[in-house]
């Protein structure tokens, strides 16, 4: 499979967080080689928080809305991630399954 391609201002989202340096890490720092992956599995609850919250704030505007229920803006969905609402809880397990889906691809495809 191809590397996969991140373009436009999906390139602003980080794909990772080094809770050590407090730095996110953006796409083309990977591939350019001047950050490491550093896999989400690793981080901490409240890390991984971070770097979802982070990738909210930098994407586009949007709207969203589960089959049933309310409808979301970006700043309501970073609010339910922040306080932990249910919501926000599945927002952040979605987000923690792409990114370790795209980062694996992406770590087979530096090698």
């Amino acid at each position: 499979m191809p590397m996969p391609k991140i373009d436009g201002p999906n390139l602003k989202k980080p794909l990772c967080y080094d809770p050590v340096r407090r730095k996110f890490i953006l796409y083309d720092d990977i591939i350019a080689g001047r950050e490491k992956i550093i896999p989400v599995d690793t981080l901490l609850e409240k890390d991984l928080k971070k770097l979802v919250i982070e990738r909210h704030r930098v994407g586009s505007d949007y709207r969203v809305q589960a089959i049933s229920g309310q409808l979301f803006s970006r700043d309501d969905v970073i609010r339910a991630i922040e306080n932990d609402e249910p919501f926000g809880r599945i927002t952040l397990e979605a987000e923690k399954s792409y990114l370790q889906d795209l980062l694996t691809e992406i770590q087979k495809n530096l090698k």
